[in-house]
């Protein structure tokens, strides 16, 4: 029998996970790491390669990266409570699905779905997918404690 062993990330990959749950802009992450564009866009490749994650991957890596410790919540702000869909919604999209992919698996159309990742984006004050899973991690939306959706290894 073999054990899967977890998938280990560097210093610098979580460094450019923590921009991403900041909802800082690939531009912006580079600029605080002194490194290009490009070698964002490759590291975060890269670790979706490794982890086998499609789709909205920048809000996958951040719900891998609270899911496995290697970013601390940092609060645990009160959020008010997210309806049923939206919860489902929030669950596809840490999970890393796209538009199209959450629509065939909620039976929603795709409009359906962005207007709700957008009232996500407005109940979180989120810029981005990936803040929008950050900011429900920290109000305990999202956590360990939480099962939302399918087992995550």
């Amino acid at each position: 029998m073999t054990t899967v062993q977890p998938i280990t990330l560097t210093p610098r990959d979580v460094e450019v996970i923590a921009g991403y749950a900041r909802g800082h802009t690939v531009a912006r992450i580079a600029r605080r790491l002194y490194v290009s564009e490009e070698t964002v866009r490759s590291r975060t490749h890269a670790m979706c390669k490794r982890l086998d994650i499609k789709g909205a991957r920048q809000a996958a890596l951040v719900d891998y990266a609270y899911r496995h410790g290697h970013l601390p919540v940092a609060s645990r702000e009160t959020a008010g409570a997210l309806s049923q869909r939206l919860t489902q919604v929030l669950d596809c999209t840490a999970r890393g699905l796209g538009h199209r992919a959450t629509a065939a698996e909620l039976r929603l159309s795709v409009a359906t779905v962005r207007g709700h990742r957008e009232q996500l984006r407005r109940c979180f004050q989120a810029q981005s997918l990936a803040q929008v899973v950050a900011r429900a991690w920290e109000a305990g939306v999202m956590g360990p404690a939480r099962s939302m959706g399918a087992p995550r290894s």
